[in-house]
């Protein structure tokens, strides 16, 4: 019995729990509103081709969760939370929950239909939130994942943010021991690797995967602090 997995697999089924429930009560369409005016009801529109939808939804999602287990007692629900005095462009993740002693780290990823998503965060500084913070507390890092399109509401015919799907991994249940994926994306003067986001393309989850008495917070430790000091191969 892996009871580390076990409560990773908890915090995963009831954080998708959460997020479809919310979806639901919207019926899965979230109408982007200013003043009173839907911002996508010309179709010519500079949001839908934008970065904005995405920013947009983090920050529904996030709120909603906050929200939505405010009340959870951390053990028969979890409670989720979102960073405090921290902006999440210098983090790896958005929001976290605690459960039986674990710490997970939740990183929100939005995914248009007919693109890809793959990045969860700087290798520097996903390093630093879950080798070099806190060392001794057990962590896990989660990926909730929507995927969503525009269309024409089936409600209201308005024009909306349609949400297709919901999908949910964790770090910890990857197998990096032959190497990783990362991009070559850099904001500082000079290159530097680390600035590299970890890729997570969606054939890594399928061959690509530990057996649950693999997993553990101190295998993926091990794994990130590889890639960090360029042990564990870019391939």
């Amino acid at each position: 019995m892996n009871e580390y997995y076990e409560k990773l697999d908890f915090v995963k089924t009831k954080v998708t729990q959460y997020l479809k429930e919310i979806f639901k009560v919207n019926g899965n369409e979230l109408l982007l509103q200013l003043e009173q005016y839907n911002l996508l009801s010309n179709q010519d529109n500079c949001i839908e081709t934008s970065t904005a939808p995405g920013f947009i939804m983090e920050e529904f999602i996030v709120s909603k969760l906050e929200i939505y287990t405010a009340n959870h007692d951390g053990e028969n629900d979890i409670k989720i939370l979102r960073l405090a005095n921290q902006t999440t462009v210098n983090s790896s993740y958005d929001c976290y929950t605690y459960y039986k002693g674990l710490f997970v780290m939740i990183n929100i990823k939005i995914q248009k239909a007919g693109s890809a998503n793959n990045a969860v965060a700087a290798i520097n500084i996903l390093h630093r939130d879950y080798v070099e913070l806190s060392p001794l507390q057990e962590k896990a890092f989660l990926v909730l994942k929507t995927h969503y399109t525009f269309g024409e509401s089936k409600i209201d015919a308005q024009r909306k943010i349609m949400i297709n799907d919901i999908g949910c991994f964790c770090l910890e249940e990857i197998d990096f021991s032959q190497g990783h994926k990362q991009d070559s994306r850099n904001w500082s003067a000079s290159f530097n690797a680390n600035s590299g986001r970890l890729q997570i393309p969606a054939s890594w989850l399928i061959n690509n995967k530990l057996t649950i008495e693999q997993i553990s917070y101190n295998t993926t430790k091990e794994f990130i602090d590889d890639m960090f000091c360029g042990k564990n191969p870019i391939i």
